[in-house]
This record gives structure tokens, sequence and C-alpha cells, in this order.
């Protein structure tokens, strides 16, 4: 497991390697809310000694349930972490190193008033002075076109199931459950996730057959209907309205071979399960609709106390919404 967290840490920092990680990209609240995260950060200074700006990823900071992954000159290697604790500042995860248990040390998480992380102070072994690691700013070209395309947290409201259909919505961050690692998405990745409705009107008679987009009936999850035709220009005959529903999600991916290809999954709905949580607030995650196939797929939406998107998971993956 630890070899496959560390293939997937590198895949991703090989396709996102052309920025660091900014300030604004995610908020932390608990230490294990740092669990797959990948910390790329834009400027090295060791105290009163000197300061460099780094390349991205020249230096990273890859942390797991029981590791500190680092990559980067004079400091890499995995270290174990022992401990990781809230402190006033942010987090601090002990650490020793897993070939050379003389080298204990640690990683400060430094965290600004709005939770997000600024800082790295790292310190691999007890002789070693602590080295200042400075995540970036995000660039204002950069935040300009990315509030544009992605999607934030408490922007989409659905208010009922069927209000769904016909609307999409663009995630910022993927989660990979199974090995835990936070993927930080690129309006070049093109994720998307579109809540599909297909009418097919079929003449009972002749079976010809069209598709076409439609506004969803009240019963939106409804699979057949039979009624006379209101379209003068099929006279008195039959037609037969059917609806399928599905979940369709969209993403660019990338094999190890760096090759490219835009794939879509399309999970068709049978119906909508409605849960809600009476203690969760205006601004939490209140409720729940499960979306229910013959597969037995996991597909679940959160949504806020206000009904607005607040996150996705479709099979081993959870999507955020920008802002968390």
């Amino acid at each position: 497991m630890k070899i496959n967290i560390l293939i997937l840490f590198l895949g991703l920092s090989v396709w996102a390697q052309a920025q660091h990680s900014y300030i604004s990209d995610r908020r932390f609240f608990a230490p294990d809310e740092l669990i797959g995260y990948d910390f790329k950060p834009a400027i090295k200074e060791v105290p009163n000694e000197r300061q460099e700006d780094l390349e991205p990823g020249e230096y990273s900071f890859g942390i797991t349930h029981t590791n500190l992954y680092v990559k980067g000159e004079g400091l890499e290697g995995v270290y174990n972490i022992n401990n990781m604790q809230p402190e006033d500042f942010g987090f601090k995860l002990t650490l020793m190193n897993a070939r050379d248990a003389r080298l204990q040390g640690h990683l400060k998480v430094i965290l600004n008033k709005y939770g997000m992380v600024e800082t790295l102070i790292f310190k691999r072994a007890p002789t070693d002075k602590e080295t200042i690691f400075y995540l970036p700013a995000i660039p204002a070209k950069i935040k300009e076109a990315e509030k544009a395309y992605f999607t934030d947290r408490g922007e989409l409201v659905f208010e009922h199931p069927d209000s769904i259909w016909g609307k999409k919505f663009y995630p910022f961050y993927r989660i990979h459950t199974l090995d835990r690692v936070q993927e930080r998405l690129r309006i070049k990745d093109s994720t998307s996730v579109s809540f599909v409705e297909e009418i097919t009107i079929e003449e009972k008679d002749s079976k010809k057959k069209k598709k076409e987009n439609a506004a969803p009936a009240a019963d939106s999850l409804s699979t057949e209907v039979v009624a006379v035709a209101a379209d003068s220009s099929l006279g008195d005959k039959k037609v037969k309205i059917t609806k399928q529903h599905y979940v369709v999600l969209r993403s660019i991916v990338q094999y190890e071979d760096g090759t490219l290809e835009d794939k879509t999954w399309k999970h068709p709905v049978k119906r909508i399960s409605e849960k809600e949580d009476g203690q969760a607030g205006e601004q939490e995650e209140r409720f729940q609709w499960e979306f229910v196939n013959d597969k037995k797929q996991k597909i679940v939406l959160y949504l806020n106390g206000d009904h607005t998107v607040s996150s996705m998971i479709i099979d081993d993956k959870k999507y955020l919404m920008r802002g968390f």
C-alpha cells in the first residue's frame, strides 16, 4: 500500500507539475485533513543564510496516514510520522527517518486565520537547522480564470431532486478515497459532473424513435408514459415516452506513459434516496442524496443546509467544490 500511495503521489505531481501549491487551494481545520495532500512550495529559506526561489515540484511534502514523503535536494526521504498534533500556529508532525532512526525531526504546518497553509517549517534531524518553505499566493490571472470555471461551494442550488436534471458542476478537488490522496484539479483536466435526462419518444405503430431534451415532469424518474400525441403532425397516433436518467462524469486522464485520454463515465439512475442530518448547520453538509441503480454503485451528492452543492462521491472518488 505504501508503494501504491507513493506511485500515485508521483503520478499526480507529474500531471500538475506546472504549478505550485497555492495558499488558497485548500483549508485545513484538523490534522487528518492533511492526509493525502502534497505541498509544493515556491520559496526555500535557511534562516540567516540564504533564500531561493523554487521551480514547481522542486521540493514537495506529501503526507499520508503514516509517512511524510519529502522530495528535494538534501532533504529527500521517507519519514515516519510518529505524531500529528494541532498547535497554536497550525499543526506539528513529529518525524523519524524510515531508514535511519537517528534522524528525528518535525514538520510545522503554519496556518493563517482562514485555515490555509502559508508556510512549512521542516527539520530533518536534531542537529539540523529548520528550513522554511513558503507557499505562493495564487496569481491574479489564474485566480480569475478558475473563479469563472470551477463551481464554488455554496454556488449551485438544488431545491429538490427533480431540479438537478440538465445541470452541471465543475469540482475543484478529487480525493482518491482508497489511497487517501488529494488531487487538486486544473482547468485542463476538464472534470465535470452532469445530471442528464434523456427522453425518447416512440410512435407505437411506426416504431420511429427520436431523442430530445425536455424539461422533467413532476415524477422525473418515471420511465414510461403512453399517451395520444398532442402534435397535430402525428395525428391521433399513440406515442410511448421513455425517460432515462444518468450521472455523467467527464475527465481527462493521464496514463503512466504520459498519454492523455478524454474519458466519460455514464452512470444510470433508477431513483434518488434522500437523507437529512438534522444536527448540521446552514453551511454544513446536511442533505445526502443517494443515486440508486442496478449496479449498486456508490454515488452520493452532499448538499449544505441551504441546499447548495458541497461534495459528491462517485465510486471510490470524492469530488469537492472550490472553497474547502
